[in-house]
């Protein structure tokens, strides 16, 4: 189970956001028990996409790198 501060990827790019599947990304909320989450993604600069703070992922669209 996907939880608070574990690193995750997409699984397809999500061009209306412009988060790629290669940027990694931290979970900082969880929402619903897990139905959902908002995750900071990072670009290949280090940079936040600011766009993605803003968007609920679900467990389908991400897979795990590095469990908390």
């Amino acid at each position: 189970m996907l939880k608070l501060l574990d690193v995750v990827r997409l699984k397809e790019d999500n061009v209306k956001y412009g988060v790629k599947a290669s940027y990694r990304g931290t979970i900082v909320d969880v929402l619903n028990c897990g139905e959902a989450f908002t995750i900071e993604f990072f670009d290949e600069n280090g940079e936040t996409v600011e766009a993605a703070l803003f968007t609920e992922f679900t467990p389908d669209e991400i897979e795990l790198i590095i469990s908390a």
